[in-house]
């Protein structure tokens, strides 16, 4: 008895530590956000847009998005009856978490950063010397080589953060969240349900990707166009139910919404996104688990 009650002491002395080391690091990260704001206002409004025409605009990429995400389960689901992956497959729910009063917070914060994100990938394409947006320079190279550039560099980045997120002394105060869902579904919803210090990690990791492409294969503006929306579908459906495996870069690149279940399934396997080389070179991939079957007596 003593030293049950010893153990639920420690544990609740180390959920209380938790709870309040994350709260000082919310603070100063809100804080850092508001000095950022006053002493760069530009960075949040590129286009020098007024506070009328920034709010339609913020609403119209929230509508963009979600007729977006109901377009890729359409696709996936009716033109192409995609199955389903075998965890969902049973007859018997999975584990499913609603949506509480800190993912409705952290969505709607991240629904801002997008729409900051949005306008500052667009004032790039519009107004960067380095970006050609003529058709009459559209190539091999700035095109489906700049594509898979920009592939490789996002994993390339976000792979080794993503697992530098999980160690554990970070985990409970940045990603801890977004593994609520243990079967992602929503596709969207479950995607973007993360702690805003992760979203703007990702966000860097587009842009790493994105100026490694303009830099090594001068990507055209329509090619970054269609990364960013092949790389949004992607992140979508590896927050859903839906069997998806393709070839992005045939023997290299390959994608498997499998692989990202098995992440949020077992938490410290398949960090990548697209391809698990990385996850080859760490010894950290795993290859896909299908449901238990039960022992017959």
């Amino acid at each position: 008895t003593t030293t049950t009650t010893t153990n639920t002491i420690i544990i609740m002395e180390k959920r209380t530590m938790a709870q309040i080391q994350s709260a000082v690091l919310d603070t100063c990260t809100a804080a850092a956000v508001v000095y950022f704001y006053y002493t760069h206002p530009d960075f949040f409004n590129p286009w020098n847009l007024n506070l009328q025409q920034w709010i339609l605009g913020g609403l119209a990429i929230r509508l963009a998005v979600t007729l977006y995400d109901h377009l890729v389960v359409f696709a996936v689901d009716s033109l192409f009856a995609q199955q389903y992956l075998p965890t969902r497959t049973t007859g018997n729910p999975v584990r499913y978490v609603e949506l509480d009063v800190t993912s409705v917070v952290f969505l709607t914060i991240n629904a801002f950063h997008e729409w900051i994100f949005v306008q500052r990938l667009c004032h790039y394409i519009w107004f960067s010397p380095d970006v050609s947006r003529q058709v009459e320079d559209i190539g091999l190279i700035n095109t489906i080589g700049s594509l898979w550039v920009m592939f490789v560099v996002m994993d390339v980045c976000y792979a080794p953060l993503h697992h530098i997120m999980h160690l554990p002394k970070l985990y409970p105060l940045v990603h801890k969240h977004h593994h609520r869902q243990h079967f992602p579904t929503r596709g969207y919803l479950d995607a973007g349900n993360e702690h805003p210090i992760e979203h703007v990690i990702g966000v860097l990791c587009t842009w790493a990707a994105v100026i490694a492409a303009v830099t090594l294969t001068q990507a055209h503006a329509v090619t970054i166009f269609v990364f960013f929306n092949i790389h949004a579908a992607l992140a979508m459906l590896n927050h859903s139910p839906y069997d998806v495996e393709f070839d992005i870069i045939p023997f290299l690149l390959k994608y498997s919404v499998a692989n990202h279940e098995m992440h949020h399934r077992k938490f410290t396997v398949n960090y990548a996104q697209y391809s698990m080389f990385y996850d080859h070179l760490m010894k950290t991939f795993a290859v896909y688990e299908g449901p238990k079957e039960k022992k017959v007596l």
